[in-house]
């Protein structure tokens, strides 16, 4: 039997479903009314809106109203002071920017572009950003951020390796918030990381009575982002940059769809039954490196690693009893925030900076087990604790991927390709060099890393060895 715990995320336009309503009351908490001001605020920002319908974001604090304006269908955020904080209007994936395409059929191969909202600027004309909704091969939806040239700013729900719950509310809901709006637990862990870094974005999901927190800060050219959970937890991170450690291991979340056949085979053949948990696709540089899957079989968790081409390098039992197991037996995927403390405090200090692949509960015989699957750096690291968060067991697997010697330089304005200078033309127009690195492996040219000024914003975007765009975020 082969079963994959995969939970969806319905995202709507501004990332909420709105069903009609009477007298202006939201739909979430109906016995809450609207207050006056966010009503006003919507009339008179938009004196010729029709259909106008309200959603609860934040009880007290923050709505989104959707409504018909002229010929466009739109939606706006508005809070308790009535202030209007966002304008969206309902657009197609043909008014996304060719670079959003690229880097979403790249790092969601498959997935399909289910609706786009471009970000209005307070004139409600000049298109100042993108939110893409995206649909996964599992079926999952997620939600891309874009800024008005099509870079990425985050991916701003759930996409890490890992199951999210469906919670009772119906769909998630995102929205941005300003810095000082960040948990202490966030901002204290972002300042101890990055001193004196500068805020570049950030935004809320909620769903079922959870948040989830998506954070874009850079410093010294290079940018960060952070998915955090509730309690400060860090699920999922990332870099770019000229400070970034070099070449580092990409990973993306693996689902039993998007096994390769010849995994799959092998799974069938060594295994009478078998059960996919969760998994990773690894790369460098946007090259293929290699899978790291987890499976329950017989009771019993194993972790296997595999090449580009699906074939097996190594294997191991990294969780559930040695020998057989019998009696009263469950698995189920739980949230790093469900973990206990105790759990969560010894990775942390521990690691530092990590990133979870599974988080599960198992009970066998009455005996709690909390299985906990991390990665760090090029190591993925399988945990098991008793009920009180005692480790029982800790495996580790060295994740393979190529390795040389490397060079890095920093790069001269003439040394930048006609290729890549004809990408900077076409969607960073006005743009100028601030720096940039080029990278060498075994005195072979491997990728590009570079800076640039448009107006008053900064932009860090990659290159492999043949200039083609792997990688931007805004700094």
């Amino acid at each position: 039997m082969k079963k994959l715990y995969i939970y969806l995320l319905v995202v709507g336009c501004v990332f909420s479903a709105c069903d009609s309503v009477k007298d202006l009351q939201p739909v979430v908490n109906p016995g809450e009314a609207v207050p006056q001001m966010a009503v006003n605020a919507i009339k008179q920002e938009f004196p010729e809106a029709t259909q106008i319908k309200f959603s609860t974001l934040e009880k007290g604090k923050l709505w989104e109203s959707n409504f018909q304006y002229k010929v466009d269908h739109m939606s706006a955020i508005v809070n308790n002071t009535g202030k209007i904080t966002e304008t969206y209007r309902i657009a197609s994936g043909v008014q996304l920017p060719d670079n959003a395409k690229t880097y979403i059929n790249t790092n969601f191969p498959g997935a399909v572009i289910r609706n786009v909202c471009q970000q209005l600027a307070l004139n409600n004309t000049t298109v100042i950003g993108y939110k893409v909704i995206v649909t996964l091969t599992d079926g999952k939806d997620i939600a891309v951020i874009f800024d008005g040239t099509g870079t990425l700013i985050m991916v701003a729900s759930n996409d890490r390796p890992g199951s999210q719950p469906i919670g009772t509310g119906g769909p998630p809901k995102i929205y941005f918030i300003e810095q000082k709006d960040l948990p202490s637990v966030i901002s204290a862990y972002l300042e101890s990381k990055h001193s004196g870094y500068s805020f570049v974005k950030a935004a809320v999901a909620l769903q079922g009575g959870t948040k989830l927190y998506s954070v874009v800060i850079s410093k010294e050219l290079t940018s960060f982002e952070y998915l955090f959970d509730e309690k400060g937890n860090v699920l999922r991170s990332g870099t770019l940059g000229i400070n970034a450690p070099f070449n580092p291991l990409e990973y993306r979340l693996l689902t039993l769809k998007d096994l390769p056949q010849p995994i799959i085979d092998g799974l069938n053949l060594n295994f009478t039954e078998w059960i996919y948990e969760n998994g990773i696709v690894f790369s460098q540089n946007a090259k293929l490196q290699g899978y790291f899957i987890l499976i329950t079989a017989n009771r019993k968790q194993f972790s296997l690693q595999f090449n580009a081409h699906g074939e097996f390098i190594k294997g191991m039992q990294v969780c559930g009893p040695l020998g057989a197991s019998s009696g009263k037996y469950e698995i189920k995927t739980i949230q790093p925030k469900d973990l206990p403390e105790t759990i969560t405090t010894l990775l942390t200090d521990r690691y530092k900076e990590f990133d979870y692949i599974q988080t599960s509960l198992i009970t066998d015989k009455g005996k709690v087990i909390y299985w906990v699957a991390i990665v760090k750096d090029n190591f993925a690291i399988n945990y098991s604790f008793d009920d009180k968060g005692k480790v029982m067991s800790v495996v580790e697997a060295l994740l393979r991927f190529n390795t040389g010697k490397i060079v890095a330089k920093l790069i001269q304005d003439g040394e930048i390709t006609e290729k890549i200078r004809a990408y900077f033309n076409t969607y960073y127009a006005g743009w100028a060099l601030q720096t940039g690195l080029i990278n060498y492996v075994d005195n072979q040219l491997f990728s590009y890393i570079l800076v640039i000024k448009v107006g008053s914003e900064i932009y860090i975007l990659s290159f492999d060895a043949s200039g083609n765009f792997v990688a931007a975020r805004k700094g």
